[in-house]
């Protein structure tokens, strides 16, 4: 035979905390065992109520704000004809009174300090500022924690609110850019296979006809597709790139929240950010503005990008710094950033073996695009990387 045994003392999703809570009842229960035979059972019977009321507002969520009442009203009167030291019971009340609304909570509150307040008058002549002290713990829990409970539950699902916003956000960015892949395959590549398509009909038919011409055309079809698998490079590598300023608003947010003060100077972007409020009413030159402007190659600018990373990483990470300048400069030949710190700096053997794992790493990936790494550290702390790489001249006719 199969017992149901179905009744539990608090419901299961709220865990140990109102168990922990019970405790609360320990040090009044203690005090109650040593009243007199008069006092004794009605102070017992008010505790047993007042456990009853406090497991019952789990099951009745409907009469909670009575059952507050009621359970503060209990809490009350043993501290006003036994002893102050039962308003410590008042700790009860704290999580489910952060559930109420304002206003309860602070008319509960008031009127719970007052009469605390009032039982403990005649305690002061003999014990002084002392009792206050004792006092002021369980006031505290019922007038001021409850807002302290309230805010953070607030805080809490504004954050999954923040989350989830986050994360449709990604979604979102995910499906544009799905679409945009979409739309450059439809515009490069399907073209390009429809012509394919229609030149090797033609050729086709004109094997049997006109082989001379039928030859032309399968050299245009061989153009034709080289050109196509060109697009599709272009295209792979488009996606692939990593823009520098992308890299300069994840820096920001990421020495923001390492307290590091971040300072750029990009002459390059900063035109560019202008230029891309100036143009924003106009579809077509906000779309030209989205480029980036360095004189670099896709494969260049992502090389730069991704060191840049890596260098402001280990900057947050191991240079303990307060402040960190970036200054990237154009030259004739070159492109030149540099980043640097008034951390802790590097000392002279780590320099002169330029370093570990990870500087290795930086200059492996410069010398793919012919580029070079330098570090200085001063006596005084700090330390200057500079990353340079080659400039691509660019074809202003030919893009």
């Amino acid at each position: 035979m199969k017992f149901n045994i179905s009744w539990r003392l608090f419901p299961k999703e709220e865990g140990f905390v109102p168990y922990i809570s019970l405790a609360n009842f320990f040090i009044p229960l203690y005090f109650i065992l040593h009243e007199p035979p008069t006092r004794l059972w009605s102070g017992l019977i008010l505790l047993a109520i007042l456990a009853m009321l406090y497991r019952e507002q789990f099951y009745r969520t409907r009469f909670i704000p009575y059952l507050l009442a009621l359970e503060a009203g209990i809490i009350l009167y043993l501290g006003y004809a036994y002893h102050p030291v039962y308003v410590y019971l008042g700790f009860l009340l704290s999580a489910p009174l952060a559930k109420q609304s304002v206003r309860y909570i602070t008319g509960l509150g008031i009127i719970f300090t007052a009469v605390a307040l009032k039982a403990s008058l005649p305690y002061f002549h003999t014990m002084g500022a002392v009792m206050l002290f004792i006092l002021l713990p369980p006031l505290f829990s019922v007038s001021i924690m409850p807002f302290i409970i309230r805010s953070a539950a607030k805080y809490k699902v504004m954050a999954e609110r923040l989350k989830a916003a986050t994360e449709q956000l990604e979604r979102m960015a995910q499906q544009e850019e799905r679409q945009r892949i979409a739309r450059e395959l439809h515009d490069t590549l399907g073209h390009t296979l429809s012509l394919l398509a229609l030149k090797g009909e033609l050729t086709e038919k004109l094997i049997s006809r006109a082989p001379e011409r039928a030859a032309v055309e399968a050299r245009d079809i061989t153009e034709t597709a080289r050109s196509a698998l060109k697009q599709m490079r272009e295209l792979v590598t488009e996606m692939r790139v990593v823009r520098l300023a992308d890299e300069y608003t994840h820096a920001r947010a990421l020495c923001a929240a390492a307290g590091i003060e971040l300072s750029i100077q990009d002459s390059i972007y900063d035109e560019r950010q202008q230029d891309t409020v100036k143009s924003a009413k106009t579809t077509s030159q906000a779309s030209d503005i989205q480029g980036s402007g360095l004189p670099l190659s896709p494969l260049q600018e992502t090389i730069l990008a991704m060191c840049f990373r890596e260098v402001l990483t280990n900057v947050v990470r191991h240079s303990q710094a307060g402040s960190c300048q970036v200054k990237l400069e154009t030259e004739d030949g070159s492109v030149q950033l540099y980043i640097e710190d008034d951390g802790r700096g590097m000392d002279q053997a780590a320099l002169q073996h330029r370093g570990g794992s990870g500087i290795a790493g930086l200059k492996q990936r410069l010398q793919l695009v012919d580029g070079h790494l330098e570090l200085h550290s001063p006596s005084g702390g700090g330390l200057k990387v500079g990353l340079s790489i080659p400039r691509t001249i660019r074809n202003q006719e030919g893009g």
